[in-house]
C-alpha cells in the first residue's frame, strides 16, 4: 500500500535504498578551443571516447555540464546516430536506447554551439534487459480530430520500461501510454522512430496509443512497437497535497518540503506529477558541495510533471539528507500531488 500523507510546513523523511549498479563508465573532460570539429558540424567542436555493448543491452548516455549547454551524440559500430541537445527543460543531454548490435561505441561529447566550451562528464549504464515483447500495426483509426491512431495492451513485468516506436516514414508519430497505476507518459516524437523511458515502473497492464497528425501521410501506417523491461529499482512513492495554509513561496506558491536519505552512490531519479496544477520540481543534494536541480514540465510529461534525475557520479560524495521541494510554476495553484523516487 502506498504511503498517503498531508504535508504543511513539516517534512516527511524517505528512505532510498541502494540497489545494484548497472555496468557504468565516467568520462570527465573539458571541451576546448584546441579540439577537433564534430563530423558533419563544423561549427561544433567535440572530444571523442569509443565504449563497448553487446545487442540486446539497455544504454543510457549523458552529458551534463554546469559550464556550457552541451550537445551528445551517439554512434554504433555500423555508424547509426543518436543525438540530444536539451534531455528535458535542462540543458543537458541524454539518450536512452536498446543496443541494436554488438562491438564498439563512439561516444561525441559536444556543445550546441561553437562558444559553449569547458568542463563536462559523460556517463555510459549498460544494463541487462529482461522481458520484450513486439507489436506490429496499423494506423487504421481516425479520432474526432482527424488523427491517425491505433493502440494495443500489454502485461508488463515491473523495472524500467522502454517503449520504442519505428515505422517507415518521415513523419512523425506520438507515442503516448498509460501505466498500471494510472499515470500517463509521452515520449518526444522523432522523424521514423521514438522511444518512452519510464524508470521504476509498476507491474501490469499497459495502454500503450501511437498517434500522428492528418494530412501527414501517416493514415494507415504500418509501426512497430517494441517493449523493454529492464532493471530499474522500485519507485518510492509520496501523495500529498498543495492546499491553503501550507508554506508559501516568496511569490506566492504554495510548497510541501520532504526529505529522503539517500545512503549510497547510485543513478536517482525524481518525478512529480499532478491532474490540478503546473507542476515545479527542485531538489538539493546533501554534501559539501550540494548540487540543487530544478524543473518545470518534463520532456514528455506536459504541464502537471516534473522530473530531474541525477547520476551515481553526481552522488558520489553527496549522500545523506535530501530536500525536494513540491511547489506550483504559479502562485495559489493547490490540488493533490504524487512524488516518485527511483534508484
Amino acid at each position: 500500500m502506498r504511503p498517503r500523507i498531508r504535508l504543511g510546513s513539516f517534512a516527511f523523511a524517505l528512505a532510498v535504498l541502494a540497489a545494484p549498479a548497472s555496468a557504468q563508465q565516467v568520462f570527465e573532460g573539458t571541451l576546448a578551443e584546441t579540439d577537433p570539429a564534430l563530423p558533419g558540424h563544423e561549427e561544433r567542436l567535440a572530444d571523442r571516447f569509443t565504449v563497448e555493448a553487446e545487442a540486446g543491452q539497455f544504454v543510457t548516455v549523458s552529458l551534463r555540464s554546469g559550464e556550457f549547454d552541451t550537445f551528445l551524440r551517439v554512434t554504433s559500430p555500423s555508424g547509426v546516430e543518436r543525438e540530444n541537445d536539451d534531455s528535458g527543460m535542462a540543458t543537458d543531454s541524454e539518450v536512452s536506447f536498446v543496443a541494436e548490435e554488438s562491438g564498439t561505441w563512439t561516444i561525441y561529447a559536444s556543445g550546441f554551439g561553437a562558444a559553449d566550451l569547458g568542463a563536462y562528464v559523460v556517463t555510459w549504464s549498460v544494463t541487462a534487459v529482461g522481458e520484450t515483447e513486439t507489436f506490429t500495426g496499423r494506423l487504421s483509426s481516425m479520432s474526432p480530430k482527424g488523427q491517425p491512431y491505433d493502440s494495443t495492451s500489454m502485461e508488463l513485468d515491473g523495472g524500467t520500461v522502454i517503449l520504442q516506436l519505428s515505422h517507415p516514414s518521415e513523419g512523425y508519430l506520438v507515442l503516448s501510454a498509460v501505466a498500471p497505476d494510472g499515470r500517463r507518459w509521452e515520449g518526444s516524437p522523432e522523424a521514423g522512430s521514438t522511444t518512452l523511458t519510464v524508470p521504476g515502473a509498476p507491474a501490469g497492464n499497459w495502454t500503450v496509443w501511437m498517434a500522428g497528425d492528418e494530412g501527414m501521410g501517416v493514415e494507415n501506417l504500418s509501426y512497430t512497437l517494441t517493449a523493454i523491461v529492464a532493471e530499474g529499482g522500485a519507485a518510492e512513492v509520496v501523495e500529498g497535497d498543495l492546499r491553503d495554509g501550507d508554506m508559501q513561496l516568496p511569490l506566492g506558491e504554495y510548497a510541501d518540503r520532504i526529505e529522503i536519505e539517500v545512503d549510497a552512490p547510485g543513478d536517482v531519479f525524481i518525478d512529480l506529477s499532478s491532474e490540478a496544477f503546473d507542476t515545479y520540481l527542485v531538489v538539493e543534494t546533501a554534501g559539501s558541495a550540494p548540487i540543487v536541480k530544478r524543473n518545470d514540465d518534463a520532456e514528455g510529461g506536459g504541464i502537471g510533471a516534473s522530473a530531474v534525475s541525477f547520476t551515481a557520479e553526481e552522488v558520489e560524495g553527496r549522500t545523506g539528507t535530501w530536500t525536494i521541494w513540491v511547489t506550483s510554476f504559479s502562485a495559489g495553484q493547490t490540488g493533490p500531488w504524487t512524488l516518485r523516487v527511483v534508484r
